[in-house]
């Protein structure tokens, strides 16, 4: 161990004659302590918020969707989209997209819906709405049971002869009195000829399940139905456009994709949410920077802990310079001292953050209700290491350069004035 890092802590721990000292130094690092522990929490709740509130909307929104300039595009067009797509870098996996209002009739009550039409087997590899699928209609449930979202899904699909499946959200489906296995009549605004003049295109589903990922807004308008019945409820030969996953949802692909395929509108899950998401950014930050007044506080009282320790330690000064000692060992001594503050509370408070976050996330302390913080069963928590190690970094910084003004002031001290009056 260098000397100015032994006899710094020597400092430390040696009996004081004026025991304010001694308070006033745990207090600071204690104060270092609960800063980064409170920060570390905070953010991590943050957090796990926005993860929680993306996983929600990505249940039914693609990471990116590419929209042809028609109303449709023909099958040969998108099977040669989704391939030019899934070439790039960055693209994990694509599905054919299509989406359109529909009215639905259940016995003599009228709803307006926004009804996807999907492939059963390629939606899944593109948004999470597998993980909000599920047979019963009732009671509410946040999280499907395992497994039940292929089983939903597979139902859409029915043999020749037999009525089509239908998912609708599950705050639409208890709305309309419906249970898993009623019949829906789905009313399309598109019109066929007939010998009484033009008719609304009308066809009957099954319902086979429920999608609820706890979103206003989004589950109490959509439905589900097979690709190949949503054309044909349109008169359409192929899907809208292709929709997207990407490896990296935070990076915008939408401006390098609107040159690669000029003529097309390319629609972000962020284009649609841009509003919510921002909210939380600016709650992040506004967070940081008010619990961040709790280590300027420490950081104060580490100033204070140093400047008091040195006015005792005067005496042991002079001495050290009277033996030899240079001003840049004296001023490394108490430097240290802020070092070891600054570690150690550094060091309990990150401990302490993770083992507080590991207890918010196993432990159901608080139940939210689901309608207002979707798919989170209690306190949603992530931690990222990357803010770990900022806040970590940022702490320990701050308390080695708080340090050095009293370091350098010690190192001012004369031996003929500080051993004056003991000769």
């Amino acid at each position: 161990m260098h000397i100015a890092s032994f006899i710094g802590l020597r400092f430390l721990r040696s009996p004081r004659r004026d025991r304010a000292v001694s308070i006033v130094t745990w207090i600071s690092g204690i104060g270092v302590a609960l800063g980064v522990t409170a920060l570390l929490v905070t953010i991590s709740v943050m957090n796990g918020f926005r993860a929680n509130l993306f996983l929600a909307v990505t249940g039914a929104t693609p990471h990116v969707r590419i929209l042809g300039a028609q109303d449709a595009l023909a099958p040969e067009q998108a099977q040669e989209l989704s391939r030019m797509l899934e070439t790039l870098p960055g693209i994990v996996a694509t599905a054919p997209y299509f989406s359109r209002q529909v009215f639905v009739k259940v016995r003599s009550q009228y709803r307006m819906v926004v009804l996807r039409g999907i492939d059963p087997e390629r939606e899944p590899r593109v948004t999470e709405m597998g993980r909000f699928l599920g047979e019963d209609v009732l009671p509410p449930q946040r999280r499907a049971a395992p497994g039940a979202g292929a089983v939903v899904l597979a139902g859409l699909r029915a043999p020749a002869g037999e009525t089509p499946g239908m998912i609708l959200g599950g705050p639409l489906a208890r709305s309309l009195g419906l249970f898993t296995g009623d019949l829906v009549e789905v009313i399309s605004p598109t019109v066929r000829p007939t010998p009484i003049g033009p008719v609304p295109i009308v066809r009957h589903f099954r319902l086979v399940g429920v999608f609820e990922a706890g979103l206003a807004g989004t589950d109490d308008v959509l439905g589900f139905v097979d690709l190949r019945q949503a054309l044909l409820l349109f008169r359409l030969p192929g899907p809208q456009g292709i929709a997207a996953r990407t490896r990296d949802p935070d990076a915008d692909p939408a401006p390098a994709l609107r040159e690669r395929f000029p003529g097309t509108a390319v629609i972000g899950w962020a284009d649609e949410n841009k509003n919510v998401f921002q909210v939380m950014r600016l709650e992040k930050a506004g967070l940081f920077l008010i619990l961040a007044l709790i280590l300027v506080v420490s950081f104060f009282n580490i100033i204070s802990s140093i400047v008091m320790l040195v006015v005792e330690k005067r005496e042991a000064i002079g001495i050290l310079k009277a033996l030899g000692s240079s001003d840049r060992l004296v001023q490394g001594i108490f430097f240290m001292q802020g070092v070891w503050i600054g570690f150690i509370g550094t060091a309990v408070g990150v401990a302490l953050g993770l083992a507080t976050c590991w207890t918010l996330a196993h432990v159901e302390i608080v139940t939210l209700p689901a309608s207002v913080f979707p798919t989170a069963e209690g306190l949603p928590v992530r931690v990222e290491w990357l803010d770990v190690l900022l806040i970590s970094a940022c702490s320990f910084l701050i308390c080695m350069t708080v340090t050095v003004y009293p370091a350098r002031q010690a190192a001012r001290i004369q031996p003929v004035d500080s051993l004056r009056f003991d000769l």
